[in-house]
């Protein structure tokens, strides 16, 4: 485990400059951030791991055309030089750590983007890591104890596979900007110049997903952002196409295991 961990007390300081810090008396960094709504931060990529926490709100995190929504007590793991850019649709209350690449490996962190659940042991050594009143044996305590908490959390189903070929993108995007869009797929090949049979074949072969699943998964990722917001159940319901609430919640608990009410 690492021997010298350091609080950053500038909660201003820039991301970027964090993940390219890689002094050896600072293996671990702790930043805590507010996200005002509509934040958003240019594509970047860092050589420190960085694990993103939501407390209180939703962010989105888009890694090439891969998608991943991140609710409150969630996080996300964002590995060494992975180019990402985080978003948030409300205000969110954030705590970060930044983990120079020798820790993950030693920890056995996860080695590619995944969204976890917090539990309640991370958030409070977190929470105590970032408020500026330890000293740094306190806080290089905690951050062994953070280090082995996050190589215990399970991962959570909230990541929207992107595309490479031109033709799924265009497709996928028609989704993305309009998630409530009900066309079926051979109008939506129509749409993006290919037959219904090959953007079939490009949905499963590039993202292991049906068009069906893959468009329900968009439909339930953008009700959980929503439903941070205040929705409710029976509006999304009906925006989204659903026979009726129930109708919703059943498929929104089947694909993510909770019923809505988890994430209000």
């Amino acid at each position: 485990m690492p021997k010298h961990i350091e609080y950053l007390p500038n909660p201003d300081a820039p991301p970027t400059r964090i993940g390219f810090d890689l002094s050896p008396g600072r293996p671990v960094v702790a930043r805590q951030e507010v996200l005002e709504r509509g934040y958003a931060v240019a594509p970047h990529s860092h050589p420190r791991a960085q694990l993103a926490m939501s407390y209180n709100g939703v962010m989105r995190m888009q890694a090439g055309e891969d998608v991943w929504i991140i609710p409150h007590k969630h996080a996300i793991w964002i590995p060494s030089d992975v180019m990402h850019q985080l978003s948030s649709p409300s205000s969110v209350l954030t705590h970060h750590l930044y983990v120079a690449p020798p820790y993950v490996n030693r920890a056995g962190l996860p080695q590619e983007v995944t969204v976890l659940r917090t539990s309640p042991l991370l958030r409070g050594v977190v929470e105590r890591m970032v408020d500026g009143s330890l000293s740094k044996p306190e806080i290089r305590r905690l951050a062994w104890v953070a280090l082995d908490e996050i190589g215990r959390l399970k991962p959570a189903a909230m990541h929207l596979p992107g595309g490479r070929d031109p033709r799924l993108i265009k497709a996928m995007g028609i989704f993305l900007r309009h998630p409530e869009e009900r066309r079926g797929l051979a109008e939506i090949a129509h749409e993006v110049g290919t037959s219904e049979r090959t953007l079939a074949r490009l949905f499963v072969t590039e993202t292991g997903k049906t068009f069906r699943d893959w468009r329900a998964r968009r439909r339930i990722l953008f009700a959980l952002e929503r439903l941070e917001q205040g929705d409710s159940s029976t509006k999304l319901a009906a925006q989204l196409g659903y026979s009726s609430p129930s109708a919703f919640i059943a498929a929104f608990k089947r694909d993510l295991g909770a019923p809505p009410s988890a994430f209000r």
